[in-house]
């Protein structure tokens, strides 16, 4: 259930402290407010922060834009492992209001759209009743031939039985994979394939 969610998000070690509001109307963050309607995509992950012979750090990172293209970015890091814990928490609780408060809400649109037998595009792959066209190729993969793996930082479909057919997409990289994910797994588990 939608609700208000408020963080202190603080980039650094010397950056100042500033507010997030996860709103179920709007978000609001370092003076910038988008209304729900408004907010249109997502990606986050986590950055490795590199010394010289090893990783001393990590830096998180979520971005959110609005259907006119201006982009809030939270950004925080721990290094060697201080307040890791605590950071990872907050990380997750952020992604969760995102999600409780927005984005389920943009992936039950995609799915009833598809239910109503709509054909839309989601990250450049047209999604149709026969199945789903990737942003690479122009044949469609009929939904009984389409795969998808999910690893750390990324998301892969593709046609089981053409393995030149495929495309991957980048969690902190591409927006809204998340949300292509989700739909992708959810219309191929309604068709008992997965």
């Amino acid at each position: 259930m939608a609700q208000l969610h408020e963080f202190i998000v603080k980039p650094s070690l010397f950056a100042s402290p500033k507010k997030l509001s996860i709103h179920p109307a709007f978000i609001e963050f370092n003076n910038i407010n988008f209304p729900k309607l408004e907010i249109a995509e997502l990606r986050y992950g986590v950055k490795a922060i590199n010394g010289y012979r090893f990783v001393i750090g990590r830096t998180y990172c979520i971005d959110i834009r609005n259907a006119d293209g201006k982009i809030i970015k939270l950004r925080w890091s721990s290094l060697y492992s201080v307040r890791k814990k605590l950071l990872n928490q907050k990380y997750a609780a952020i992604v969760n209001a995102l999600f409780e408060n927005y984005f389920n809400e943009i992936i039950t649109n995609f799915i009833q759209s598809f239910f109503d037998r709509a054909s839309f595009i989601l990250l450049g792959n047209t999604f149709t009743q026969e199945g789903i066209i990737l942003s690479k190729t122009d044949e469609v993969i009929d939904w009984n031939d389409v795969g998808t793996r999910d690893f750390r930082n990324y998301f892969l479909i593709f046609s089981k039985s053409q393995s030149d057919k495929y495309s991957s997409f980048y969690y902190l990289a591409d927006w809204n994979t998340i949300v292509l994910k989700t739909v992708t797994r959810y219309i191929l588990e309604s068709k008992g394939m997965v």
